[in-house]
């Protein structure tokens, strides 16, 4: 991708498409013949309750998990190749965790993330500072020092640095203040306009149904309910149970 700040593929493109996706952690399955498609520079949102089974389809789609059914990613099925195949062809994983270096400061974090995209580190890096300021201001300070709020801005553009074709972000807003969630829902629309895709991960149904192109909702590891965002959001169960009526 060499730093454009558009994609080469075309618009409409599926980047990911699973069939009948089921994965088991020991006895229990954990998903249960999963459909999904993610177009090209869609926000795609997987929502639910704790233990749905959004984070199991995050972990799977990124190399981690063994599964039965399809899965592929631009076309080649997940299972037959390695995790940093899939992070040099533009999938990269922004787990709930952060995995930050934490005794290294927030440049130093945000320039390890950009190890596939090294021509272009310094226009990555001035777009993740213009998303975050509080990063810019924070340059030099150790992530370990910073507040839950910040790891998780640095945590993105961490993730961000690598110049992403599609970007999965696994519980973004999780546990965090209402300040930091609106600084993280600013940023979803310029990232989107650089043509990334992004696979969300999240129990925030309000975040999600605002920010997604399209939903599908995990219960039980399975597809309860999908759609296109605009529908989901007049629709009575998700009102009546995710959104409180």
């Amino acid at each position: 991708m060499s730093g454009q700040t558009t994609k080469t593929r075309a618009a409409g493109d599926s980047i990911v498409e699973a069939s009948d996706i089921s994965v088991s952690y020991g006895k229990v399955r954990a998903l249960r013949g999963i459909d999904l498609t993610i177009d090209e520079g869609e926000i795609v949102s997987l929502i639910g309750p704790n233990g749905a089974g959004k984070t199991t389809f995050a972990d799977t789609t990124a190399g981690f998990l063994p599964y039965s059914g399809q899965l592929s990613y631009k076309g080649q099925e997940v299972g037959d190749v390695d995790q940093s195949t899939l992070v040099e062809d533009g999938m990269i994983y922004c787990t709930e965790k952060r995995d930050l270096f934490p005794f290294m400061d927030v440049e130093e974090n945000l320039t390890m993330g950009g190890y596939r995209s090294r021509d272009t580190v310094d226009e990555l890096l001035s777009f993740v500072y213009d998303l975050f300021p509080r990063l810019e201001e924070r340059r030099s300070q150790e992530a370990r020092t910073m507040s839950g709020g910040e790891q998780q801005m640095l945590a993105i553009g961490r993730a961000l640095m690598g110049d992403p074709e599609l970007l999965i972000l696994d519980e973004p807003t999780l546990g965090l203040a209402p300040v930091i969630i609106d600084d993280i829902s600013e940023a979803l629309d310029p990232i989107q306009d650089r043509g990334v895709t992004i696979l969300l991960a999240e129990q925030n149904v309000t975040f999600a149904l605002n920010h997604a192109d399209r939903i599908y909702l995990l219960e039980n590891g399975e597809v309860a309910k999908s759609g296109p965002a605009d529908e989901m959001k007049g629709d009575t169960y998700i009102r009546d149970t995710y959104l409180g009526g």
